[in-house]
Formats: C-alpha cells, sequence, structure tokens
C-alpha cells in the first residue's frame, strides 16, 4: 500500500485518512465515503454522472457517505433484516474501501454492487461492511453508492427536454465506482488486473447489464452475480411509458421542471408511478433499459453474440428465490389463477397462446414435483413455476452461452434453506450473510436460524469467491475442485451443508423453460 503516513494513501483525486478497525480475523484499516462522482443534482440530474473534482489536503474517510435518495416504506422494504437506511442524499456518489492491516501489495480487489430491486439499497448498510471479507480472505474490498429508483433507472429521453439527460444512470454511477476503483487499486495494495465485481439481486443485474457495456472489460477482469433477473431488461417503448406517467404524477410538463422538484417529490411521483404502471411494467418499472450506448442490448442477447467473453463469470441462484415474496392465491379461484399464469408464461416464451393441454401439461409436472412435500397448494406450484422461469432458466441460459463461447464460466445452485424459517426455503437474497460474514447484522443469524453447517458453508463460499477473484477459478480446499461449466455435462457446484459438484442439476427447468424447440440451449 502507497501510504504518505500510518493510514493516509495517495489517490488519484487526493489524500485520504482512513482508520483502523478490528475484525475476529485481524486489524483492517478501512477508507469510508470517498468521493468518485460530483453530485448529481441541478443539471446534472437525470444524467450520467462525471467524475469527482480533485480535493486539497487529506481527506478525512472515516465515515459512510449518504446513501441514495430512496423510498423508506417501499414494498421491499424491510422484506430482510438491514435493508432500510436514515441518511440519504442526491449527493451519494462515494465509495468505501477495506484492506488488510499489514497485508503485501497485489491483493485480489473485489467490489461490491447492493441490489434492491433498483428502488433500495446503499452501501452504507452494516449487512454490506466488507471488513470481515477482507480480513479473513486477505482481498482488498470495495463498494459503490449507485443512484437508484426514479433518479437512477428512468429514461426521460422521449418526454419534452429529455435530449439533455441520459438513460440507465444508476449504470453509469457503478461505472464509474469501478473505474475509479481501478485507477486507484495499486495505491491501497489492491492488483487492478483481478478486479471482480460482485453482487446479489439487482446489484447482479447491475453487473450483467455492464457486461455488455462497451470496452467494460479495461477495467472489469471477473463477475460473479449472485440472482441476476436475467430476462428483466425495459424495452424502450415500455420506459417511456414510465417517464410519462411519472411526469404526470410529478405535476411536471418537462424534464426542467422535474429538476426543479425536491428529492421527497421524486420519491412520492416515483411510489405512485410503480403502482399505475404494474401491469405494464411489472414490479420494477425502474429499471435498466436498452438505450443503444452503455447497454447496446438486452444482456442474454449479447452474451448469445458471445460479447464479454474475456470476463470471467460466476453465476448461481438461490433453490426457491421467489418463496421469500409467495402470496396465497384466493382459495375459490386458484386453480384458475395458476393455469392463467402458465398460459401468459408460455406465450411469452413461444410467442402464441398456448393450448390448455400444454398448460396442463406443465401445471401436472410441477405437481408431481411437489408431491410428498410441504410445497403442494396451487400457491406453491405457481411460486416454483415464477421462479424457475424469472430467474433459474435464465441463468443458466447465460451459462449456455458463455459454455458454447469457450468463455470461462462457474455456476452454483445455493440450496440451504432457512433453518428458522423452513416455509421460505432457500429463498432470494438468503446467500448475502454467507458471502459478506454478515450472519452477526441485523439478526440475520436467528432471520435465518444460522447453524455450524450455515457457519461452514459462509466460509467456503467466502474462500470460493476470494479464490475466484485471484485467479479466476473458484476450487478451494473447503469445497474441493470446482469444475468449469461446460456443455457437455453442465457441472454445477450444490451449495448445501455438504457442498458438492452435480452433473446438469437444473436439466427439468431447462427443459420446461428453455429456448423454444427441445429446450437446450445446446
Amino acid at each position: 500500500m502507497t501510504q504518505l503516513e500510518a493510514g493516509v494513501v495517495e489517490t488519484t483525486h487526493g489524500a485520504v485518512r482512513g482508520t483502523v478497525i478490528d475484525t475476529p480475523y485481524g486489524a483492517v484499516q478501512q477508507f469510508l465515503g470517498i468521493p468518485f462522482g460530483k453530485a448529481p443534482v441541478g443539471e446534472r440530474r437525470f444524467c450520467a454522472s462525471e467524475a469527482a473534482e480533485p480535493w486539497e489536503g487529506v481527506l478525512d474517510a472515516s465515515a459512510f457517505g449518504p446513501d441514495p435518495v430512496q423510498s423508506v416504506d417501499g414494498p421491499y422494504t424491510g422484506v430482510i433484516p438491514g435493508t432500510s437506511t436514515d441518511s440519504v442524499s442526491e449527493d451519494c456518489l462515494t465509495l468505501n474501501v477495506w484492506v488488510p492491516a499489514g497485508a503485501e501489495d497485489g491483493l485480489p480487489v473485489m467490489v461490491w454492487v447492493y441490489g434492491g430491486a433498483f428502488l433500495t439499497g446503499g452501501s452504507s448498510f452494516p449487512l454490506y461492511n466488507g471488513a470481515r471479507l477482507a480480513a479473513e480472505q486477505q482481498v482488498m474490498v470495495a463498494s459503490v453508492n449507485c443512484r437508484v429508483g426514479a433518479l437512477g433507472f428512468m429514461d426521460l429521453r422521449q418526454v419534452p427536454g429529455g435530449e439533455s439527460t441520459t438513460a440507465n444512470c444508476g449504470l453509469h454511477d457503478v461505472r464509474l465506482g469501478l473505474e475509479w476503483i481501478a485507477a486507484n487499486a495499486t495505491a491501497f495494495g489492491g492488483d487492478p488486473a483481478t478486479l471482480t465485481a460482485f453482487g446479489e439481486s439487482a446489484g447482479a443485474g447491475s453487473i450483467l447489464h455492464l457486461l455488455g457495456s462497451p470496452g467494460i472489460s479495461s477495467v472489469m477482469r471477473r463477475a460473479i452475480m449472485q440472482s441476476p433477473g436475467a430476462d428483466m431488461t425495459q424495452t424502450p417503448e415500455i420506459a417511456a411509458k414510465v417517464a410519462r406517467c411519472f411526469m404526470g404524477n410529478a405535476g411536471a410538463s418537462d424534464v426542467a421542471g422535474l429538476r426543479q422538484l425536491e428529492p421527497q417529490e421524486i420519491v412520492a411521483a416515483q411510489v405512485k408511478t410503480a403502482m399505475e404502471m404494474f401491469n405494464e411494467a411489472g414490479a420494477m418499472p425502474f429499471h435498466p433499459v436498452v438505450d443503444g450506448s452503455l447497454i447496446p442490448a438486452p444482456p442474454v442477447e449479447l452474451l448469445q453474440a458471445m460479447t464479454a467473453t474475456d470476463i470471467d463469470v460466476l453465476v448461481g441462484a438461490t433453490a426457491h428465490e421467489l418463496r421469500l415474496f409467495q402470496q396465497d392465491l384466493p382459495a375459490d379461484n386458484s386453480n384458475q389463477i395458476l393455469h392463467h399464469m402458465v398460459s401468459g408464461h408460455i406465450a411469452a416464451k413461444t410467442g402464441a397462446e398456448p393450448p390448455a393441454s400444454d398448460v396442463e401439461a406443465v401445471v401436472r409436472e410441477y405437481r408431481l414435483a411437489a408431491e410428498g412435500t410441504a410445497w403442494n397448494t396451487d400457491s406453491d406450484i405457481l411460486t416454483a413455476i415464477n421462479t424457475d422461469v424469472s430467474m433459474r432458466e435464465p441463468i443458466q441460459r447465460i451459462a449456455d452461452f458463455r459454455a458454447a463461447a469457450g468463455a470461462q464460466t462457474y455456476m452454483y445452485d445455493f440450496r440451504w434453506c432457512s433453518q428458522a424459517d423452513p416455509d421460505k426455503g432457500a429463498f432470494h437474497a438468503i446467500d448475502l450473510p454467507f458471502v459478506l460474514d454478515s450472519f452477526h447484522v441485523d439478526g440475520w443469524r436467528e432471520f435465518v436460524g444460522a447453524d455450524e453447517a450455515a457457519q461452514a458453508l459462509g466460509r467456503g463460499m467466502r474462500s470460493a469467491w476470494a479464490a475466484f477473484a485471484r485467479s479466476g477459478d473458484p476450487s478451494t480446499i473447503e469445497f474441493g475442485p470446482w469444475p468449469r461449466y461446460e456443455l457437455d455435462e453442465r457441472m454445477t457446484m450444490i451449495l448445501d451443508s455438504d457442498p458438492n459438484p452435480a452433473a446438469d442439476p437444473l436439466r427439468n427447468e431447462r427443459s420446461m423453460w428453455g429456448p423454444v424447440g427441445g429446450g437446450d440451449s445446446q
């Protein structure tokens, strides 16, 4: 680490002074709240982030910067512990760095990108603190703030005054943060050639979209994506409808009017727009959109065209993703709703309304799979189908496209189930405290009932994630050899109390929901 004095590091923008904190694995130097972008306010609101101005003197990096403006009582707030914030601001483009005290130079660099449905999140959340991961695995960990909701993911280009705006502002923030970290990793003792972006849910989705961003391989060498929504890119047409709806709710006639609104007025219009646009835009109307530049096309199309083959990828999902959000269907017509939803999924896949016999065949397969389990109601069946359609099959398709291109790819299936609430199973986001060693934070240990097996699995996952960042291969002493994902066997690491690789464990999901004409991607 290039230090001017104890705790002070010289960066491309100026000197920063961090603090030293203790962890169970040793001391860590942490540098918090480092500005990497100018405040996206005034004329810069709804525009791509710009690099921060250099500062004079030594910046005090002892406290987190504010999190991005967001709703504090939205539909995803509080679903899992520790995902709310008391300190928000539009002036939020800061990042954080954790480095093991006394470590040798050349550390692997791991950059966390938070999730939150592109509506919430912040790098100050204790759940996302990188100190323990840095000390235990002897890696440099960083995290970046990015704008969320309407301020980060609304496409205003087709509304009056929209020519002065940029789509995908939140993704521009992430990329600018990655560029800052790549430029300064050496000063903190990291090796920029190993820079690995890792994230969960919307954080993984951000990384996935950036894989197709022109020139991204000059910044990001590897990517770890936990539960990305692979088929959820917004079309420009839907994005324009969302923008027009938002402007009506905000009472603004053009972008200049939107730039005059207070942040809380933006959030209020955002909440109302999300409700009104649900049927057309889904549960996440503020979402990455194809913009022709940063996002030239949907990520799955880009990967199918063999984009980003020089970036190593580790990707996977939890076994029961959407049980976290399960809602019980009305008893009097649950079967009708189930068949209607399945019909819609098949129509979206094939482009045509399916015959009733095809719908019934799918429902029958899932009912058979649920026999003898506690998850056998129509609501359970629909949740399993939605999980496979929206998460598990698309993720496997990503791996298939990359394997076909010869790109280094590893896949996992996280199956450790909640011991505190078995009905939730291996739900969406359950893997967060395993990767970040955060069972002690915000009641997570009690929330999932973490036992000794969970602790051991967490240690193994952190070791594998760090090994992947270090070399591009997640094989470790804890898990043993982790086979590369290839189309002949589709080897996938099963992450459970007894982690082991398995050949093609998601074959049924792929055959049911894979590409039209036989199910298999290849």
